[in-house]
């Protein structure tokens, strides 16, 4: 049987293996779907191969361009410059100017400058969710945006 999965604002795919309920979190940046469907076939850590049909939503591609830095959290000495390619309120996508060892789970500590009229300065923690070479998309540890990248989501309509 044939699984249906939701491509995310973040261009994340989250696959589930119908044998052993394991989940597996993709990033599609660096591939650039541009069908509506596209069919994959995707073998589990367990063995067990399955199809899944990835559904990308009309109207997702909300692309930013904000130039930033980021840090790793957890002990690893990591840093580098970074562009965030997609963003809303849940989390970002963000591509790094050097091939990182960032894997899934790890905390990073970003930092942009926002392309409003102040050119605000915004410092999140966030956690990777998953990786694909130069891209990662990684969530925001606090859900709540007090600072100038609240005004920011809501005027540009990136509220999820």
């Amino acid at each position: 049987m044939e699984q249906r999965v939701k491509i995310s604002s973040l261009d994340t795919a989250r696959l589930s293996c119908p044998e052993c309920r394991r989940t597996k979190t993709l990033q599609l940046s660096e591939y650039g779907l541009i069908k509506r469907n596209t069919r994959v076939k995707y073998t589990c850590r367990c063995g067990h191969t399955y199809l899944a049909t990835l559904e990308k939503r009309a109207g997702s591609d909300k692309n930013t361009n904000l130039a930033g830095t980021f840090t790793v959290r957890n002990g690893k000495r990591c840093a580098g410059k970074m562009v965030i390619k997609k963003l809303n309120s849940e989390g970002l996508t963000l591509r790094t100017n050097l091939e990182q060892d960032i894997l899934p789970g790890i905390n990073l500590k970003v930092e942009f400058v926002l392309d409003d009229a102040k050119q605000s300065v915004v410092t999140k923690d966030v956690r990777v969710l998953a990786r694909n070479g130069r891209y990662l998309t990684a969530e925001f540890l606090s859900k709540d945006h007090y600072d100038n990248l609240g005004p920011y989501l809501f005027f540009n309509k990136l509220y999820v």
